[in-house]
């Protein structure tokens, strides 16, 4: 403890002046004579006793209020520890973490608004010739500066909320990128912030620096519920216009607290559909829309709903886009079959029938599915074309041919790396043993093709087996003797249908039979692209686009007035681009090539930012501990914040405390003398 103003200490000789009345009484005694006295003796003694101690009490009072009013004029203020602030000359860096959990309210007031205005009290601990320097999420080019005192206050009327998120690990590495290097001093550094665990769980683990003074000042309020949408998915994985279609949501409740709220689905700005649901802290809800496009485009779609305080979180956009054209080529000897007239009749299909005479190869690689029947020979630029159609997430479905030439169709459909052997039975002889077995409806390939599930075909069709599939994969069709029909064979990206039976009427009846054109379109159906995905979150890195086009000019992301150009790379019918860092705010965004618009882009906030979960004030007081360099410091308000930074530079003053002690004892004095008879 040291003294502001050590010279009024000397005051303390003023103690004598008590002492001296105590042991010398001034007013002289005067004698009274009493004829005897002898029945007063135990009186008088007691009198004694009782004004002996009544004076001592009196004199202890006197001093102690004189010694405590002269600490008070001598202002003795504890030791400021070693981290104190420094008072001159100093370099100061504050951090305000400005993500949108700061939306909670403390106070009536946002905890973003409540650090800034904590925050223009720090240069008020400092001499005018400190500079400070002012970091936020946005990690921007400003951030290296320092400012002036009012160059910083200025800073401070621009903050606003940011879509970034950084870790304590990110904060510390860019707080230390521009330190002060001179070993001799250390730089006060506070932060600002409501300690999310999702970001700031290392921080109780690590170690500061030491060059470093680090002031924590937490930001919290008492646990509340936040409601955010987790996840969307569809029923069914295409969309269709003028078929009804679902949107599962999975809703979350982070923090504490249960609540009833009412999910609003809008597809380009006109409400849809409404889902009310139960949110329960902790736990997470399923709820769904029915909806039904009405004709075949690119729809904007957002899920609207009330939650406060924290509001960033209270919307979801998505987008949905139907069922767009399915390029089928259909590869037969004379380029007319049953297949042809399947996807003819349905405008969603773009057919190409070609017989092996008359192909064009230079649209096999184009397609989206492609049908081979009754091919046996060996053709290397059919089996490339094939491949390509493979790997880019096509389909292939395969019939067999009707010949002799088994040699010829194994070793095709080997270089497609499909293993068959042949079968017992080669005729018609027998076929009522070939009838196949009703499909298993809980497979996903027939999950939508059955209205009523309950209900078995009157009678499936036969197909008389020309070969046996070797290869692993899933079997959608087999007969009713157990032998695989239709066998899916992953590929690439794509898959490899190998029917068992061929098309022909007189070995089979499936193309005749009313299930053909529902595995024949899911087969179309499951070749469209899958990479379009329904939305983004701003913590992805990359986004794939499908591109059928030859250009290789540079792609765009635009949202209203502003536009980025992202780092993209170019592969077979795909472009991956990476999602601009400056991209952080949720929303949709349009990807364009030239003139062409390549994709809408529907970009969501990261989940970590929704979690409520903080490290409380007792763990980071904890983690404090024992580090003479951390401090934690409170944020009730304004003047008190300001007290605090005040007697981390000065030390803490106790004059206040001295004056209170001084009237305590005036006071026991004034009572003594009042009532202690």
């Amino acid at each position: 403890m040291t003294f502001l103003n050590p010279f009024f200490l000397f005051g303390l000789l003023a103690i004598a002046v008590p002492i001296a009345l105590h042991l010398f009484d001034l007013q002289r005694p005067k004698k009274m004579i009493f004829t005897n006295v002898a029945f007063l003796k135990e009186i008088i003694q007691q009198q004694s006793s009782a004004r002996r101690l009544k004076h001592w009490l009196i004199l202890l009072s006197r001093i102690l209020f004189i010694t405590f009013l002269v600490l008070a004029f001598a202002q003795p203020i504890l030791d400021p520890s070693q981290s104190k602030p420094q008072a001159s000359g100093a370099a100061i860096q504050v951090y305000i973490d400005n993500s949108y959990s700061l939306q909670n309210e403390s106070d009536q007031q946002s905890l973003l608004e409540k650090a800034s205005g904590l925050a223009q009290k720090i240069p008020d601990a400092y001499s005018a010739s400190a500079s400070v320097r002012l970091l936020t999420n946005e990690f921007s080019g400003n951030d290296w500066q320092y400012h002036t005192r009012d160059g910083y206050l200025d800073q401070l009327t621009e903050l606003d909320y940011n879509g970034q998120s950084r870790s304590s690990y990110d904060v510390s590495k860019r707080i230390l990128s521009s330190a002060s290097k001179d070993s001799k001093s250390q730089q006060d550094v506070f932060l600002f912030s409501d300690f999310q665990k999702t970001y700031w769980k290392d921080l109780i683990t690590s170690k500061p620096d030491s060059q470093i003074n680090w002031h924590l000042i937490p930001l919290q309020n008492e646990d509340v519920l936040n409601i955010a949408i987790d996840s969307i998915w569809l029923e069914t994985p295409f969309i269709q216009a003028g078929k009804p279609n679902k949107l599962f949501i999975r809703v979350k409740g982070y923090g504490k607290g249960k609540r009833e709220t009412v999910c609003k689905l809008l597809i380009n700005d006109v409400q849809i559909s409404t889902a009310g649901t139960e949110i329960v802290g902790g736990q997470e809800t399923i709820t769904h829309f029915d909806f039904t496009l009405e004709k075949n485009s690119a729809y904007k779609g957002c899920i609207r709903f009330d939650d406060s305080p924290i509001v960033f979180d209270n919307a979801f956009y998505f987008t949905l886009n139907s069922a767009q054209e399915i390029h089928v080529t259909n590869l037969s000897q004379s380029g007319s079959s049953y297949v042809s007239k399947v996807y003819s009749n349905e405008q969603l299909f773009v057919l190409n029938a070609y017989s092996y005479a008359t192909l064009d190869y230079s649209k096999l690689n184009q397609s989206d599915l492609i049908v081979v029947e009754d091919y046996s020979r060996s053709n290397d630029a059919i089996i490339q074309n094939l491949k390509q159609v493979l790997a880019k997430g096509g389909n292939v479905a395969l019939f067999p041919p009707v010949n002799e030439d088994w040699a010829s169709w194994q070793e095709f459909l080997k270089q497609l790396n499909i293993g068959v052997k042949p079968t017992a039975l080669k005729d018609s002889i027998g076929k009522q043993a070939w009838y196949l077995k009703f499909p298993d409806t809980d497979q996903p390939f027939f999950k939508d093709v059955f209205t009523d599930k309950s209900k078995h075909l009157a009678e499936m069709p036969f197909s008389i087996p020309l070969f046996e599939t070797t290869s692993a994969g899933t079997v959608l069709l087999q007969y009713q003797q157990g032998g695989a029909f239709l066998t899916q064979v992953s590929s690439g990206k794509g898959n490899i249908y190998v029917f068992s039976g061929t098309l022909q009427d007189k070995l089979s009846s499936f193309q005749r039979h009313s299930i053909f054109v529902p595995v024949m379109y899911t087969i179309a159906f499951n070749a469209l692209p899958s990479s379009n995905q329904l939305y983004y979150r701003t913590s992805d890195e990359t986004v794939v686009l499908k591109s059928s086009s030859a250009q290789t000019a540079q792609v765009e992301v635009l949202k209203d007035s502003l536009r980025w150009l992202p780092v993209q790379n170019s592969r077979e019918g795909e472009i991956v681009l990476d999602l601009p860092d400056e991209i952080k705010t949720s929303g949709f965004y349009d990807v364009k090539q030239g003139d062409s618009t390549l994709a809408i882009l529907a970009i969501n906030y990261g989940r970590g930012e929704s979690d409520c979960a903080l490290l409380t004030r007792d763990e980071l007081k904890t983690w404090a501990e024992g580090k003479v360099n951390v401090k934690l410091l409170d944020a009730v308000n304004q003047f008190d914040f300001a007290d605090e930074l005040k007697s981390l530079r000065e030390g803490k003053p106790l004059w206040k405390y001295c004056i209170i002690l001084a009237l305590l004892f005036l006071l026991t004095e004034i009572l003594l003398l009042r009532f202690l008879k």
